[in-house]
């Protein structure tokens, strides 16, 4: 496999296992996931790794379909960017189902893969 290829395939298992684990709720690997200065973005406005738990815990994130992982390598850093579809919820309103764009940045720390930025782009 190329070493492009191997990271796509590594970069897309990131965005998988994170999406697993919160429709697991298992918040304390997710948690692990998270670089501690991680930035989240919405259509709700910016917010801190503490805050973007909360909504996380409160979105009862159903089935998920992802597609069109475009994945780029700088230095220690992922750049990933897709589309998901996904039944999820925000301030108790089911959100739509239709595919919409998302775009994470991931660092390597002492060896680890950790997001460091996610922009969920789904209109509220």
């Amino acid at each position: 496999m190329s070493d492009q290829k191997s990271i796509e395939v590594e970069a897309e298992n990131l965005e998988r296992l994170s999406v697993k684990l919160i429709q697991d709720k298992n918040w304390e690997a997710l948690e692990k996931l998270l670089a501690p200065e991680c930035q989240f973005v919405s259509s709700q406005g910016a917010c801190d790794k503490e805050s973007a738990m909360r909504l996380m815990k409160e979105m009862h994130l159903g089935p998920v379909r992802f597609k069109d992982f475009k994945v780029t390598e700088v230095q220690d850093n992922l750049i990933v960017s897709f589309w998901i579809a996904a039944l999820e919820y925000r301030d108790g309103k089911e959100l739509s189902l239709e595919y919409s764009p998302r775009l994470s940045v991931w660092k390597k720390i002492d060896g680890q893969w950790q997001c460091i930025a996610y922009a969920d782009l789904i209109a509220s």
